[in-house]
């Protein structure tokens, strides 16, 4: 995934074998693990850090199972980025986004992305780096992206300039499949997270250095995680029941996040196919129907009038289907239906931010003065 504190070479690195030996750092590895640390601190002071501490043990529980010999080294910290990525600090922070957690469908795929960060930290891949990148040029960009700015996805990405080198990537690849094995998980689940990418890069026609990797290259780890699994016929444990139930509230957080951006390609692209469409909650039909209004093409005021309306039969008391449904007579001139929709928006949201713009169209509506 992304590296963002690369070091220039400093004689031979070796691995980390368990929690002990974090004890007994180099020079270079303590000054990247304190610079880490510092990121640490910008990125929980900055509140671009979920704060949910029933899902972040869950998501923890995860990475002691994979990795008992780091437990209390290894720490897992659930970002608030839409963008589909994770990422290792060297001093055992792993970071992953919302964007990336809330669209896997089971335990053993998180498994997989959490085995694979963890074994860029395991092996030091930051003090391997072949690339002559000054290590405080690189934590200043890392620290700039993630902290100086809201965590918006792209932006976030540039840190991915300083990516690990394709032998290291695999390494991490081959690492996380080994712990996922270990740790009883099905290994042909390991491969589901990069086509998830590469779908994206598909569909949305992505072309950009920070994403997990390009379509050859993901392509490519597909076929080798596959060629992995293949030998196993036993399966193991998927655990899509335990991790629908800690995971469903971040899927809602993430299509209201995706609406917040003005992100109609992945909501349609995510909330038009019906496998995928299963995984999320029944308002997603609103943040669908916003999603065609924003995209605005032929046909779509339809598109987004039905997926209201599915929306509201599914889910009659979620306040901002109401207001979409109001606002949509309005604009029809359907005068009597829009102040139904209206009232009971603001009944069940009397603290909304745009209550007053609501009440000033009603009081049109009804006829009083404004």
């Amino acid at each position: 995934m992304i590296a963002l504190l690369a070091a220039c070479n400093s004689g031979p690195v070796r691995d980390l074998r368990g929690a002990a030996d974090t004890r007994q750092l180099s020079d270079a590895q303590q000054r990247r693990w304190h610079e880490a640390a510092q990121i640490d601190r910008s990125l929980r002071n900055k509140g671009l850090l979920l704060e949910d501490a029933e899902t972040q043990a869950y998501v923890q529980s995860i990475m002691d199972r994979l990795f008992p010999e780091f437990r209390g080294t290894l720490h897992v910290h659930i970002a608030r980025s839409s963008a589909l990525n994770a990422f290792a600090l060297p001093n055992g922070s792993i970071y992953i986004n919302l964007g990336l957690l809330a669209r896997m469908r089971n335990e053993a795929q998180l498994a997989m992305v959490l085995g694979h960060e963890a074994t860029h930290f395991i092996e030091q891949h930051s003090l391997r780096q072949r690339e002559n990148i000054d290590t405080l040029a690189v934590a200043g960009i890392a620290t700039t992206v993630l902290t100086g700015i809201p965590f918006s996805g792209q932006l976030l990405m540039l840190g991915a300039m300083s990516g690990y080198s394709q032998d290291l990537e695999r390494a991490a690849d081959q690492g996380g499949f080994r712990r996922l094995t270990e740790a009883g998980y099905d290994p042909h689940q390991a491969p589901e997270v990069f086509r998830l990418m590469r779908e994206e890069v598909d569909a949305l026609d992505i072309d950009q250095p920070f994403l997990y990797s390009s379509h050859p290259r993901l392509s490519e780890r597909i076929e080798t995680l596959n060629r992995l699994a293949e030998p196993v016929t036993d399966g193991g444990e998927i655990g899509e029941s335990a991790f629908a139930r800690h995971i469903a509230r971040l899927r809602g957080l993430l299509l209201a996040q995706y609406l917040d951006e003005a992100d109609y390609k992945r909501l349609i692209l995510i909330l038009e196919d019906p496998q995928r469409r299963s995984d999320y909650p029944p308002e997603a039909d609103f943040h669908l129907g916003e999603a065609y209004r924003l995209r605005g093409e032929d046909g779509d005021e339809k598109k987004a009038l039905a997926a209201w309306q599915r929306c509201l039969e599914k889910a009659p008391d979620f306040a901002p289907v109401h207001r979409a449904l109001g606002l949509h007579a309005m604009r029809n001139q359907q005068p009597a239906e829009a102040i139904i929709h209206l009232r009971r928006y603001l009944a069940l949201a009397p603290q909304a931010r745009d209550r007053a713009y609501i009440r000033s169209y009603l009081e049109r509506l009804e006829g009083k003065k404004p």
